[in-house]
């Protein structure tokens, strides 16, 4: 069966070649250089979750269908269940610090979101009787999946533009014939400055000077779901650690200071978002969530980094 994701395949080759005025030409030049090829692989078959990559023989960008599933409904999930269990009853005064899934949008958002999560263990078909991009069950599910669809494609082109990095900065030499079990510090070190290099490239791709601030905070949050993804789909907690890539923690951290949001409703916003999902990445490890009243955003973002650390270091577990 065809996954609902397919009906957003134009926009998200649509949102990644014209992000921005000048990004067509970009595209184009890079096709006709030979560093970029006219075609995006996309592999449609029934296997558990594997994330994007740059093909550095066929200068092809691969995009796995279960990775961008798994992608469109962890965000749906993750956002649906932070503005409906966290904003809200923030706004209203009620939030006593635990989510609730008292309402049926709540309850079918967590049953999207443990199915996103199972498939980087085994692949299942997507229940369109749960949100998806193709059918709605509900008014307010469907509102949710159409600013979900907007934040999911550029997610998705901040992945892709990181991979178009490594195809055409000249990256090749740091890919082809390396031994990944046998690299020196050294050689470890330039392996994660090329990633931060291609992070870096992406976030640039799509965060511009020229956007307000909700621009700002739309894309923003695009990038930090993409990266909150990457965070819980670790097979273990030491996942976290990378060999060859900055920690997953790191990426995340160097997302919101990048961001430099103005107001302080869109770094709160923003903050506790990551904070949020480093929660669920506890609960899915089976590591005490700690409890804890913090001054501000940062600090509790902070205070879980800490705890990360000790679990990088395998103290925390």
């Amino acid at each position: 069966m065809e996954s609902p994701i397919t009906v957003l395949w134009g926009n998200i080759v649509h949102t990644f070649e014209n992000v921005d005025d000048a990004s067509l030409k970009m595209h184009q030049e890079a096709t006709e250089s030979g560093n970029l090829s006219n075609a995006i692989a996309y592999d449609n078959r029934k296997e558990k979750v594997r994330t994007p990559y740059a093909d550095i023989h066929t200068r092809e960008i691969n995009l796995q269908e279960t990775y961008l599933s798994h992608l469109w409904a962890f965000i749906y999930s993750v956002f649906v269940m932070y503005e409906e269990g966290i904003q809200k009853p923030l706004i209203n005064n009620t939030f006593d610090g635990s989510l609730k899934f008292e309402t049926p949008l709540l309850k079918r958002a967590k049953l999207l979101f443990d199915w996103s999560i199972s498939l980087t263990n085994s692949y299942s078909e997507w229940n369109e009787k749960l949100p998806n991009p193709r059918t709605y069950n509900s008014n307010k599910e469907k509102f949710y999946a159409e600013k979900v669809n907007g934040i999911f494609q550029y997610a998705v082109a901040y992945i892709m533009f990181h991979e178009f990095a490594h195809l055409t900065l000249r990256h090749d030499s740091f890919f082809l014939g390396v031994d990944m079990n046998n690299m020196d510090e050294s050689e470890i070190a330039e392996r994660v400055q090329v990633e931060n290099e291609a992070d870096q490239y992406a976030f640039n791709m799509l965060i511009k000077d020229q956007n307000d601030e909700k621009q700002k905070w739309l894309k923003g949050l695009s990038i930090l779901l993409a990266t909150c993804s990457a965070l819980l789909i670790t097979s273990t907690a030491q996942g976290i650690k990378q060999s060859s890539h900055p920690d997953l923690d790191q990426r995340m951290l160097n997302v919101l200071q990048g961001l430099n949001l103005a107001t302080k409703e869109a770094q709160f916003y923003c903050w506790y978002l990551c904070s949020f999902s480093i929660r669920f990445y506890l609960i899915k490890h089976n590591i005490d969530v700690p409890a804890g009243k913090y001054e501000t955003e940062q600090d509790a973002f902070f205070s879980y980094l800490d705890l990360l650390d000790e679990i990088k270091s395998n103290n925390g577990i």
